[in-house]
């Protein structure tokens, strides 16, 4: 039960609402990401259904992107806005990622917000795709799900499955999945429809009772072994580019989400920096000029990062490696230099970066 959002609704008049996720609860396939996804409408609903209350919505979804990036953006994109309840929706990103990671990293979300402020209340919430129900009904596993719902388990949070609630409505209306999504993964606005009637209906009854007053959560032991729990460090390239030749601070927004970004002048543009974590990765813009990385750590190890792939055909976009994982705890330098090679495919050698991920266990 959301008791606490309850009694801000009712009593202290005010809430901030993070939506926290991937692509489909940023609004991807709806004709307005900001009138007709699920997260735009359930705003609407609680303005409507709470006048009087003053509510702010924190839009920290990003497409493609899970847990694993969220843990190191979290307080960069949501966090700082002091959210006092939060809709998570990474499983469907998630189910690309080695299990344990599933495990972890979304725990470390859930830790993350709970330490900033015990009253904060989480909502877990799953979707699905049409090739997911697919690994369903041949016996797979949807083990991201499984992993989330253990953790909600653990931690006593509320989860609401909108994700079943769009595939039922698929089923009835004779299993194509084209008619509530643009392409089998993102709803359209339809498919957005009843998401958004799963999630009132949920929120009717998890609002249902109001308490005298807030309640701090007591937060349970980590489920995970907690050294292998990862906390992240989003580093903007803009604290650490002073003074450095061959790379240019770019002062204005990427499509909204990252006010500034730094982009290399060109081929052979280094950077070194020094850190002390176990993993290490950036946060950069992928499109159709996107170049190649060489990321050299501790002048022993080199990898060849792309920051190129196949969806740059279709649009740009922010998108992240993290090449460097489970090194030993202690102080590592990482040099990145651009490449003189490039994917195939790719128009150039581009390389513009948002900002680097450290993480400490």
């Amino acid at each position: 039960m959301l008791k606490n959002t309850a009694y801000r609704l009712q009593h202290e008049k005010k809430l901030t609402v993070g939506f926290f996720g991937g692509s489909i609860t940023e609004g991807s396939g709806a004709s307005s990401w900001n009138n007709t996804s699920w997260r735009a409408n359930i705003t609407r609903y609680l303005k409507e259904t709470y006048p009087e209350a003053e509510i702010t919505a924190v839009n920290a979804a990003v497409g493609g992107t899970g847990t694993d990036l969220g843990l190191f953006r979290l307080g960069h994109d949501l966090l700082q806005y002091h959210p006092n309840l939060v809709f998570i929706e990474f499983a469907t990103n998630d189910s690309e990622n080695p299990r344990d990671e599933q495990f972890k990293c979304y725990e470390s979300c859930l830790r993350q917000i709970l330490a900033k402020d015990p009253t904060t209340e989480i909502v877990c919430v799953f979707a699905i795709t049409k090739y997911i129900e697919e690994k369903l009904l041949t016996f797979g596993d949807f083990d991201s799900r499984t992993a989330q719902t253990i953790l909600a388990y653990h931690y006593g949070l509320d989860m609401v499955n909108l994700g079943e609630h769009l595939r039922m409505a698929v089923a009835k209306d004779g299993g194509d999945w084209m008619k509530y999504t643009i392409d089998n993964v993102h709803p359209n606005d339809d498919g957005y429809l009843v998401m958004t009637e799963a999630m009132k209906n949920a929120l009717v009854r998890l609002l249902a009772e109001t308490p005298d007053a807030l309640q701090e959560k007591a937060v349970p032991a980590p489920y995970c072994e907690e050294s292998v729990i990862p906390y992240g460090d989003l580093v903007e390239m803009r604290d650490i580019i002073g003074g450095v030749d061959g790379w240019t601070f770019v002062d204005k927004p990427f499509k909204w989400r990252f006010p500034h970004y730094v982009s290399a002048n060109g081929i052979g543009s280094e950077l070194t920096y020094e850190f002390e974590g176990r993993d290490f990765g950036i946060y950069h813009v992928a499109d159709n000029e996107s170049g190649i990385l060489e990321m050299t750590l501790d002048g022993k190890e080199t990898k060849l990062v792309c920051l190129w792939d196949e969806a740059c055909k279709g649009y740009s976009r922010g998108s992240y490696k993290i090449p460097f994982k489970n090194l030993e705890k202690g102080r590592h330098t990482v040099k990145l230099r651009v490449s003189e090679q490039k994917h195939a495919e790719s128009l150039g050698n581009k390389c513009s970066i948002f900002a680097l991920l450290v993480s400490n266990y």
